[in-house]
């Protein structure tokens, strides 16, 4: 175990030991009223910066996953974002009536902890998004065996405006081993809200962790997704989205499909046109976008999973190495990993065969179907876990609620006030 704590990005002397940083950070006055307005406007020249071909941040950060950041941080889409819980934006820097003599005014939770999967490197700067335009403070925990995706964009958005300035002192962004309880201890005491993002056995032991009675929790944890589309209804855009959704993030994100349900016959020329389709964009696809470099065990995950498809009766369209799988099935096959490019196609004639099928840790489900279809499905499957429902090409952008969770309810204190008569 190393009990080394790097800070990677801090407004304090790097030099300082991680409970000296938190306190600082605690304590810290920026000297600057950066209103809610003004962190929006920041975030918007953030995205502007993410998106120009000599940004110093494309220079450092992996393309992978930025354009659905700076979609994310652009002015219109997080304060519409932030406007499906809040009735009126105004309450985030003012008291606003909400009725007669009362009124209603959010006020920052106050500092915000993030504990970061590996599957995603950019997963923290949307949450950190969220919660540094609501006015929190936040520490970003990376593993001692990530690369630091973060710090790059704190140094750029620094030197774009006066709130640019005053949004990266607010945050603190460390590293350290996942053995190391002392230090997660120390953040976790010190947080008014907890953000954990990560595998089963991660998020538990976060939650375990002390910390004082009000902290708020909010746990993104393992979760899968899947796509329900009826070939009738799909054109050649829509399936060509439908990929993308795939091969994005590797299906390293919860987000990211990993089996297809198609609404027609296996043997049909329906489902035959829209595999050979969905086939031919995949591969489009995962040759424009290259993906990191297989390791043996993943390269022998591949092979064993498609031998136990065709070994189970299941049918596969491949490229001639391992850049993509389609696998034809009957029903999902829970022995497969899909992963890496792997997806599962399964026909169904009638809705009431897949709401079984629908995993109970299930958050995404991409769905391109007729009108009637449509609102019969996500009425019943969202009583059955479901979180989202995006249509192809929209599966990866971050949205809120995630999870089924609203962020800014919870990064924020709602306060009432009785007024004068």
């Amino acid at each position: 175990m190393s009990s080394v704590v790097r800070i990677a990005y801090s407004p304090f002397s790097a030099n300082e030991s991680l409970a000296d940083v938190i306190e600082a950070l605690q304590a810290s006055d920026s000297g600057t009223d950066a209103g809610f307005d003004d962190r929006i406007a920041a975030m918007d020249l953030l995205a502007k910066q993410i998106l120009a071909p000599s940004s110093p941040i494309r220079k450092k950060i992996p393309s992978e996953g930025l354009a659905y950041l700076a979609t994310f941080l652009q002015q219109g889409y997080l304060q519409g974002l932030i406007a499906r819980e809040l009735a009126d934006v105004r309450s985030l820097t003012e008291f606003v009536s909400v009725e007669a003599r009362k009124s209603i005014r959010h006020v920052p939770r106050g500092l915000v902890c993030h504990w970061v999967a590996g599957n995603v490197p950019l997963l923290p700067l949307f949450s950190w998004a969220i919660s540094v335009v609501l006015g929190n403070r936040n520490v970003i925990r990376l593993s001692s065996r990530q690369n630091d995706v973060v710090s790059p964009f704190l140094e750029v958005l620094q030197q774009l405006s006066e709130a640019g300035k005053v949004i990266a002192n607010e945050t603190v962004v460390v590293s350290f081993d996942s053995d190391n309880v002392s230090a997660h201890r120390l953040m976790s005491e010190a947080a008014d809200a907890r953000i954990a993002w990560g595998g089963q056995e991660a998020v538990s032991s976060i939650r375990g962790l002390p910390t004082h009675w009000e902290c708020e929790d909010i746990v993104f944890g393992p979760r899968v997704s899947m796509a329900v589309v009826d070939p009738a209804v799909i054109d050649a855009g829509g399936i060509r989205r439908l990929a993308t959704d795939v091969v994005v993030f590797d299906q390293m994100a919860c987000s990211s499909p990993q089996s297809i349900f198609v609404k027609a016959r296996r043997n049909s020329k329906e489902f035959q046109s829209f595999r050979d389709r969905f086939s031919r964009e995949f591969d489009t696809l995962s040759s424009a976008y290259p993906r990191h470099a297989l390791d043996f065990s993943e390269t022998y995950q591949i092979g064993l999973d498609r031998a136990r498809v065709l070994l189970d009766g299941g049918e596969i369209s491949r490229d001639r190495s391992t850049s993509w799988t389609v696998a034809v099935v009957d029903r999902p096959n829970d022995t497969v990993q899909c992963a890496n490019r792997f997806v599962q196609l399964i026909p169904f004639e009638a809705l009431d065969e897949v709401f079984p099928l629908i995993p109970r840790n299930i958050q995404t489900v991409v769905s391109l179907l007729g009108t009637d279809d449509l609102a019969e499905f996500t009425e019943i499957a969202a009583k059955l876990g479901v979180c989202r429902f995006p249509r192809p090409g929209e599966g990866n952008n971050f949205e809120n609620p995630w999870d089924g969770t609203g962020l800014v309810s919870r990064l924020t204190r709602a306060v009432m006030r009785t007024d004068n008569g």
